[in-house]
C-alpha cells in the first residue's frame, strides 16, 4: 500500500499541465461516456504485473484527482476522489489485450471541461520496469445537453414578444430576427438551476404590428439551434375573432335574461322555460340566435301558446 501511495503522488508531481494537449469527447448531461485507450506496445500485457491510474484535472481544482486505480491487476479505489466514487468502471477482462478505457457514469455539469489522463506503469517478475508511459490517452470532456424549444408570446399592451427555453447546457446564444434581418433586443436573462445546472434563459424584444419574428437559441458544444417563429398579425387576427365570439355570447345571455323577465307573470312561463331548457340543450346557442330573438314575441299569451305549439313542449289548446 505504501508502494501505491508513493507512485500516485509521484504521478501527481510529474505531470506538467502545460505539456498536456488532448483530444475533445462531448458528452450529454446525466448520460455516460466512454474515455477510450488502447495501448500500444509489442510487450504482452499481464494484468498481475500492470498498475495504471485514471487521473483528472478539474477546472476548480488545484491538484489532480484520482479517477481510477489499478494496483498489480487489483482494483483498489482507496485513493479515489469523492466527486468519482460509484461513477467510474474499467473492464478487467480486457486489460491483457491493452484495453484501458474508462466509463465514467452520470455525466455532470462539474465535468465539463476536465481532461483525463492515464500513468501506465508495467513490471516483471523481478521489479523491473517493463513499460510505463505518465500520459497515455489524454482526453478533455465537454458536456452538453439540448434545449427545449422556444416558446415565444406576444404582449399586445406593451408591443413586446418574450421568448423563453430551458433545461440545456452550456450557455445559449439567443438572437431574433424579422423579415428584415436581426433585431436588438433587451439583454437575455440566463438563471442556472441548482439542482441540474442547466440553463434557463429568457429575452424580450420590441415588435411592431403585422411583423414576423423569430427567436433562435444556439448550443455552442452541440452546433444545434432550434428556433420559434411568430406573426404578429396572425395573432391580432385571432385576438378580433375571439373578441367577436364572445360579444355574440353575452349579446345571447342578454336577451335570454330579459324574456325570463318579460314571461315571468305570464301564465305560459312555465311552458316557456320548459321550452327553452329543451332548446338549449338540443341546439347550439350562436347558431339558433334568431329563434332566440323570436321568443322576444312571449310577452303575449297569444304567441306564448303559439310557441309552445311549435315545439311541443306544453298545452296545445288555445
Amino acid at each position: 500500500m505504501a508502494r501505491l501511495i508513493s507512485i500516485c503522488i509521484w504521478l501527481l508531481s510529474v505531470v506538467d499541465s502545460s505539456q498536456i494537449s488532448s483530444h475533445l469527447i462531448i458528452g450529454i448531461l446525466g448520460k455516460s461516456i466512454m474515455l477510450p485507450c488502447s495501448l500500444n506496445s509489442s510487450a504482452p500485457v499481464v494484468p498481475a504485473r500492470l498498475t495504471f491510474y485514471w487521473t483528472a484535472r478539474l477546472k476548480h481544482q488545484k491538484e489532480d484527482q484520482v479517477v481510477h486505480a489499478l494496483y498489480n491487476g487489483k482494483e483498489n479505489n482507496d485513493h479515489q476522489f469523492p466527486f468519482y466514487r460509484n461513477r467510474t468502471q474499467i473492464f478487467k477482462d480486457q486489460l491483457s489485450s491493452g484495453n484501458f478505457s474508462l466509463l465514467l457514469k452520470d455525466l455532470r455539469v462539474e465535468d465539463d471541461l476536465t481532461t483525463f489522463f492515464l500513468f501506465y506503469h508495467q513490471e516483471d517478475g523481478n521489479y523491473n520496469t517493463l513499460n510505463q508511459n505518465k500520459e497515455m490517452c489524454l482526453t478533455t470532456v465537454k458536456v452538453a445537453k439540448s434545449y427545449h424549444k422556444p416558446i415565444v408570446t406576444v404582449n399586445y399592451e406593451e408591443w413586446k414578444a418574450e421568448c423563453t427555453s430551458q433545461g440545456g447546457y452550456p450557455k445559449p446564444r439567443l438572437t431574433w430576427t424579422n423579415q428584415n434581418g436581426l433585431l436588438d433586443p433587451e439583454v437575455p436573462q440566463i438563471v442556472q438551476d441548482p439542482g441540474s445546472g442547466t440553463m434557463n434563459i429568457s429575452s424580450t424584444v420590441n415588435i411592431t404590428e403585422n411583423q414576423t419574428v423569430t427567436c433562435a437559441i444556439f448550443n455552442p458544444t452541440l452546433k444545434e439551434t432550434l428556433n420559434t417563429t411568430r406573426s404578429t398579425g396572425e395573432e391580432q387576427v385571432g385576438l378580433s375573432s375571439g373578441i367577436k365570439a364572445g360579444i355574440g355570447v353575452v349579446a345571447v345571455a342578454v336577451i335570454g335574461s330579459a324574456l325570463v323577465f318579460v314571461c315571468w307573470k305570464s301564465e305560459s312561463c312555465n311552458c316557456y322555460l320548459s321550452s327553452q331548457l329543451s332548446f338549449m340543450s338540443q341546439r347550439n346557442l350562436l347558431n339558433e340566435y334568431h329563434d332566440i330573438k323570436q321568443l322576444s314575441l312571449c310577452h303575449s299569451r297569444e304567441h306564448a301558446t303559439e310557441w309552445c305549439r311549435y315545439t311541443g313542449d306544453g298545452p296545445t289548446t288555445t
